[in-house]
């Protein structure tokens, strides 16, 4: 599944709003553990939640991330719907992946591991308060497709961030591609996908965002997914951050609402 854990700030976009003098961060591990839940009908009859619960493990180096994730999810909806796909169904569930059908629905809980995500990215400096961030992320299989958990595909994903720094404020804009799988039960287009946001110091240890997300829907009959997410971040010390975030949709594609929280640990940040 798609939506594992948002972490409303990434790459250079972290290390600017988190008041580094550079986007170049020192070196460290950092390890994370969080709780995501979300709830919407797809433009279904019936509402369909999903409760994520993801691990991370992420590098930092100089210019250069790795980050590996796998969350534990539990679904509880209509057969077919994967949420974090963008409500995508192979015709068990509303039909289409969005707009309902008028027919009696089966709904069910189902649970399991879900996809496992890996994402490198390169921060390259454009300008004094400018970074671009080139990223690569690719999604394994590991979620089960007899149960609804994912689409069994492959997906790979190129991406791209410029990031500008204005001091105590830092804005952020994105755009990629996104290269799906494809199988008999689900025949997923290759995709479109931008967004951006704002992000701020709050106080010393405290930084706020706003975000936007927008990606084509992976299926004929999907709606694009479109949703606007809030953050804030909080830094206990430079090896323990508190994030918190909302979210709602815009769109048939993404959650009614939803909210998480992740804790994160970093071994070697001064």
């Amino acid at each position: 599944m798609n939506r594992i854990v948002k972490t409303g700030i990434t790459g250079a976009a972290m290390v600017a709003a988190l008041g580094a003098a550079s986007a170049n961060a020192e070196e460290y591990w950092q390890f994370s553990l969080g709780a995501d839940y979300s709830s919407g009908d797809y433009g279904d009859e019936e509402d369909t939640t999903l409760l994520a619960v993801p691990a991370s493990v992420k590098f930092q180096g100089d210019n250069l991330w790795l980050r590996a994730s796998v969350p534990y999810v539990r679904v509880d909806g209509p057969d077919g719907v994967i949420p974090g796909e963008g409500g995508v169904s192979p015709g068990g569930g509303n039909g289409n992946g969005g707009g309902g059908t008028g027919d009696v629905i089966d709904t069910n809980v189902r649970s399991g591991v879900g996809d496992v995500n890996l994402a490198a990215g390169y921060t390259l400096p454009v300008g004094d308060r400018t970074w671009f961030d080139l990223v690569g992320k690719v999604k394994l299989p590991t979620a089960s497709k007899s149960k609804f958990l994912g689409t069994g595909t492959t997906d790979y994903t190129v991406m791209g961030e410029l990031l500008h720094s204005f001091g105590g404020v830092s804005v952020a804009v994105n755009g990629g591609r996104r290269f799906n799988g494809s199988n008999d039960l689900y025949p997923l287009n290759d995709v479109w996908q931008a967004g951006g946001g704002i992000y701020g110091k709050a106080g010393e240890n405290t930084t706020l965002g706003l975000g936007y997300e927008w990606r084509e829907g992976a299926l004929d009959t999907s709606p694009d997914r479109s949703e606007i997410t809030g953050s804030a971040t909080y830094k206990f010390n430079p090896g323990l951050l508190l994030q918190a975030y909302g979210y709602t949709g815009l769109s048939d594609g993404s959650p009614d609402l939803g909210a998480g929280v992740q804790v994160l640990v970093r071994m070697g940040a001064d």
